[in-house]
C-alpha cells in the first residue's frame, strides 16, 4: 500500500451514493491500520488518500478538500481531537464530516469527538462493515445538510 499524500486506487464495484466517488481522507499514523482503512474504503468505491500525521493530513485536508476525513484520535504531535478543533474554525473545510477512530474506550474521548462534531467514534479494531456504512450515514447526512442549506426558503 501507500503513505503520505498517495492515492488508493478503487477495486470494486460497490459504489458510494453519490453523483461521484467521494473523497476519503484518512488520517492513521499506524501503516497497517491506514492500509487496512483504505483498501476497505477503495473497494467500495471511495476515492482514497491518506496521511500519516495531522501535519500532512491538514495540509492535504487544505489542499483536497475531501468529502469526509477517517480521523486517528490518537496521532504523533498534534492529536486527532486537536486536528479536528482547528478543523471547525476553518471557513473551508469546516463542514467536511469526520469519522473519529481510536484505541481509547473511555467516554471522555468519545464525548469530546462528539462535542467537537465527530459524525462518529469507531473504536479499533474496526469492522469493515462497520466503515462503510458509518462513512456512507455521514456523507448521505452531509449531502442532505447541504442540500437543506441550498434551498431557498419560502418567507
Amino acid at each position: 500500500m501507500t503513505t503520505d499524500s498517495a492515492e488508493i486506487p478503487a477495486v470494486a464495484a460497490e459504489r458510494p451514493q453519490r453523483s461521484a466517488a467521494a473523497t476519503v481522507l484518512v488520517i492513521e499514523d499506524d501503516v497497517a491500520f491506514r492500509d487496512l482503512l483504505g483498501m476497505h474504503l477503495a473497494s467500495a468505491g471511495y476515492k482514497v488518500l491518506v496521511a500519516e500525521d495531522a501535519a500532512v493530513g491538514g495540509r492535504m485536508l487544505l489542499s483536497s478538500k475531501p468529502d469526509l476525513l477517517v480521523l486517528d484520535i490518537l496521532l504523533p504531535f498534534l492529536g486527532g481531537l486537536e486536528l479536528l478543533q482547528a478543523l471547525r474554525l476553518d471557513p473551508n473545510v469546516g463542514r467536511t464530516p469526520v469519522v473519529c477512530v481510536t484505541s481509547m474506550r473511555d467516554d471522555a474521548t468519545y464525548i469530546k469527538a462528539m462535542q467537537l462534531g465527530a459524525a462518529a467514534v469507531l473504536t479499533k479494531p474496526v469492522r469493515a462493515d462497520e466503515l462503510l456504512a458509518t462513512v456512507a450515514k455521514a456523507l448521505k447526512l452531509s449531502t442532505d445538510q447541504e442540500q437543506a442549506h441550498d434551498r431557498p426558503t419560502n418567507g
